[in-house]
This record gives structure tokens, C-alpha cells and sequence, in this order.
């Protein structure tokens, strides 16, 4: 599965509690909502979050989400990194 930039600025505000599209979008630094609900209903599809049932507009990740998410945040963890052997 490839995640568009969008998608994975979204996954990566994504937390294991509800949010809403704004709380969302504003981890993200956008101030309007409607940034995230395409990249949302993407990563509902794809199994990588969920829409809270019974309240309207609240999301979060599923179990696979937060394993992606953990994945990414190490890729780029390990991508910002420099290798110390060629100081030496």
C-alpha cells in the first residue's frame, strides 16, 4: 500500500483516542477541516482508521494503523539520521 504525503500527515496525527477532522487538521498545522476528510476516508478503506459508530465526526487508528504509524515514525527517524563512520 502506498500512502500519499496527505495521507500520511494524517496517519500520523492519528491517535489511538477520538479526535475530530479540526483537532485533527490542527496537529497538522492546517486550520480548516476539510484538509483531512479525503485522506481519512482513504485510511478507513484501506483498515488504518476508523469512524467512531454512534457520534458523528470523531476518528481514530485501528490496531494496523498504529502499527503503520510506528513503522513510518521510525523510517523517519532512521531517514534524519547520518552515518558516524564517515566522520571518521
Amino acid at each position: 500500500m502506498r500512502l500519499t504525503e496527505k495521507q500520511k500527515a494524517v496517519l500520523l496525527a492519528l491517535t489511538n483516542g477520538w479526535q475530530t477532522p479540526a483537532q485533527i487538521a490542527s496537529k497538522i498545522g492546517y486550520h480548516t477541516a476539510s484538509y483531512v476528510n479525503l485522506p481519512l476516508k482513504v485510511l478507513i478503506r484501506e483498515g488504518l482508521a476508523e469512524k467512531k459508530p454512534d457520534t458523528r465526526g470523531q476518528y481514530r487508528l485501528t490496531l494496523r494503523g498504529a502499527f503503520i504509524k510506528d513503522k513510518l515514525v521510525k523510517e523517519n527517524k532512521e531517514g534524519q539520521g547520518y552515518d558516524r563512520t564517515a566522520d571518521h
